[in-house]
């Protein structure tokens, strides 16, 4: 069975190490720490699973990063990161992300969210 797959862009090496060693070997695992390149993935690469932070260190954000997913790649799930709060403060892009994580976060609310995620896309599969 093919593994599903996974981006996850975060432009803290050490968050997207976690993420990878967390998630372990059941999952087909790209992380970039560059918004472009992961621009450039998005469009070449079909993935089930995106773990997106907003603040990442190019001139694109993750919100811009959920806008170009939402288009692309319709049947797919994201959770989004953010270090700046609660999902009060972006209430107009809810559409774009399917769950929302503060930074810093617990591993086991991480693998419950994923868990979950894995779910959602289950269901758009149909």
């Amino acid at each position: 069975m093919e593994k599903l797959k996974v981006l996850a862009v975060d432009d803290e090496a050490g968050v997207l190490n976690i993420i990878k060693n967390v998630l372990g070997d059941d999952y087909a695992i790209t992380t970039e720490t560059s918004a472009s390149e992961a621009v450039k993935l998005i469009q070449q690469e079909r993935f089930g699973i995106f773990l997106i932070d907003y603040q990442l260190n190019d001139e694109i954000t993750g919100i811009d990063l959920l806008k170009l997913i939402r288009k692309k790649q319709k049947k797919s799930t994201s959770i989004f990161f953010t270090a700046l709060g609660t999902e009060y403060l972006f209430k107009e892009e809810k559409d774009l992300y399917d769950f929302l994580i503060g930074k810093p976060f617990e591993i086991d609310d991480f693998k419950l969210t994923f868990y979950k995620a894995i779910a959602k896309l289950e269901k758009t599969r149909i």
